[in-house]
């Protein structure tokens, strides 16, 4: 993996401070596969459900398998699962996906720095590799902006395919920059909060990096860099 560039000099338009988070696995106890199994139960017949349920288990080693070489192909692995869904009954469900799927798992240290952030006026920013309309009701409610990745759809339904890269690894750090540019943020004025490795390009381009909850690489490199290590539980 390429190392992202580290935080450049602010320029004198850029004085916005942001705070850029991850989401699943950093301000909650998710993962991207959770919601696939809350359209796919609400929306197949009981008999596919069930057989599609059944390949689950396999699925999920496959997936974990995958990750460990490449967070982008597990990504797209997932989201062809979306492939032949009713795009608008998705996207109906996303409030009852909020409700029952992202509340419970949110994490209270999480929303408690969310909270202290917006109160200092810094800008607050979800970077995900979530699909956007999933995430869309925790930022409005959290009063985030929302970098996130967009299914494909042709003919009212999604076909599995992203509109651009899944938002991983220096994806999310070229996104990051990208905001940081067009918004007048200071990035070395600026806070990333993440828990795996994929989030490590993103925390090397801002000047307060937090390793929350970190898998066993990150942790090491952020103890090596003299970056916080918080542990975040529901």
């Amino acid at each position: 993996m390429s190392e992202s560039p580290a935080p450049s000099a602010p320029s004198a338009q850029a004085t916005r401070r942001a705070a850029y988070f991850d989401v699943d696995g950093t301000l909650a106890r998710s993962n991207i596969v959770g919601p696939l199994l809350f359209f796919r139960k609400k929306l197949m017949p009981p008999l596919v459900r069930e057989l599609w349920l059944a390949t689950i288990p396999a699925r999920g080693l496959y997936w974990l398998a995958l990750d460990k070489l490449s967070r982008d192909a597990s990504n797209r692995s997932i989201y062809a699962q979306y492939a032949g869904l009713d795009a608008a009954r998705v996207r109906a469900l996303a409030a009852e996906l909020h409700e029952a799927f992202w509340r419970p798992r949110l994490l209270p240290q999480g929303l408690k720095r969310v909270a202290e952030l917006r109160a200092q006026d810094v800008a607050l920013v979800f970077v995900t590799g979530s699909i956007d309309f999933l995430v869309e009701p925790l930022a409005k409610e959290l009063g985030a902006e929302l970098i996130a990745p967009s299914l494909e759809e042709k003919g009212g339904r999604f076909t599995g395919r992203l509109t651009g890269p899944p938002l991983a690894g220096t994806h999310k750090a070229d996104a990051l920059q990208q905001h940081a540019r067009r918004m007048g943020v200071d990035l070395s004025a600026s806070h990333a909060f993440g828990d795996a490795i994929g989030d490590l390009p993103m925390l090397k381009c801002v000047g307060y990096p937090v390793a929350v909850n970190p898998g066993r690489r990150l942790g090491a490199v952020a103890r090596k860099r003299g970056w916080p290590v918080e542990t975040w539980t529901v």
